[in-house]
């Protein structure tokens, strides 16, 4: 079998992302309590921290088009959460676990307490879960379209009781890509950057081709109450959403903004982004970053 595939042409990319694409970036790993920990980082050590934390059934490669265009000015990583990703898999999973492979990625790569957090989806739960069981360790969180539903109105969705199945074995890795798709689905306005992340989703397996990530994960999950973290949170937040994203429903909008206006986190849309804005708004969510990060948290 043939296991040697290259990435999409970057001649075929819009020319800003064949830009960031050129940005140097370096791969490094740690281990910590037995599995391997991967992670993408560009710009100078000794510079402010940002780390970039990926959603669900993601990785770091989700952060190509965004991270060079923030490296200027900081030491950006993103890393490969356990279970997904270049990352190793593991027994269980929670937030609490994933926010403490991400502290010993950023130790390993020299961040220090001036470090923000950028988490998009699950990654944005992540990054709740970091800045309040490692507060003083990180310097801000923001979360990018990660919902968190009130007390009195739990979340519909529970990623422990939904029906997944094995991931399917694709005889090849152009069948594997081919069959890549987004959940929730959405548009995709430049179809190379969803070309991209497919390509660093798939990998040669026992029988040919399927998703890197573990498909037990969420069979495996320790689900939590985020409502109880975001209002514990002492923590710096921003809260960054899609302004037509099919999660970030009514209830999640006035429950979060009411709570921003009370605690003054700033909290704001990305003019018709949708949920994956790193794919569908990436222009637009580097904006807003570069203008958050500017003058916050100070």
């Amino acid at each position: 079998m043939n296991t040697t595939v290259r990435p999409p042409d970057a001649a075929a990319a819009p020319a800003w992302v064949a830009e960031a694409l050129r940005v140097p970036v370096t791969q490094a790993q740690v281990e910590r309590d037995g599995a391997r920990l991967s992670y993408r980082s560009w710009g100078e050590p000794g510079r402010p921290g940002l780390v970039l934390i990926h959603g669900a059934m993601a990785h770091a490669n989700w952060w190509d088009f965004i991270a060079p265009r923030l490296a200027d000015r900081y030491h950006v990583v993103a890393p490969h959460l356990s279970g997904m990703g270049d990352s190793g898999h593991r027994a269980r999973y929670s937030t609490a676990l994933f926010s403490d492979d991400v502290m010993a990625v950023m130790a390993h790569a020299g961040l220090g307490p001036d470090t923000v957090l950028v988490g998009h989806s699950l990654g944005g739960s992540v990054a709740l879960t970091a800045g309040l069981r490692h507060a003083g360790r990180v310097r801000g969180v923001v979360m990018l379209d990660s919902p968190v539903y009130p007390p009195e109105e739990p979340s519909p969705f529970d990623p422990t009781k939904a029906p997944y199945r094995p991931k399917t074995i694709c005889p090849d890795y152009e069948t594997a890509v081919g069959r890549y798709f987004l959940l929730p689905e959405q548009p995709c306005p430049q179809p190379f950057l969803l070309q991209y992340v497919a390509h660093h989703s798939v990998a040669p397996m026992r029988g040919g081709w399927s998703w890197k990530f573990d498909d037990a994960l969420f069979r495996h999950f320790d689900v939590h109450e985020s409502w109880r973290e975001l209002e514990a949170l002492q923590t710096p937040l921003a809260v960054i959403y899609g302004e037509r994203s099919s999660v970030f429903a009514p209830p999640v909008r006035r429950y979060m903004q009411a709570l921003a206006q009370r605690r003054g986190w700033p909290m704001f849309a990305i003019a018709d982004g949708h949920h994956h804005l790193p794919l569908d708004s990436p222009r637009a969510l580097c904006a807003a970053l570069q203008g958050l990060l500017a003058g916050w948290p100070s």
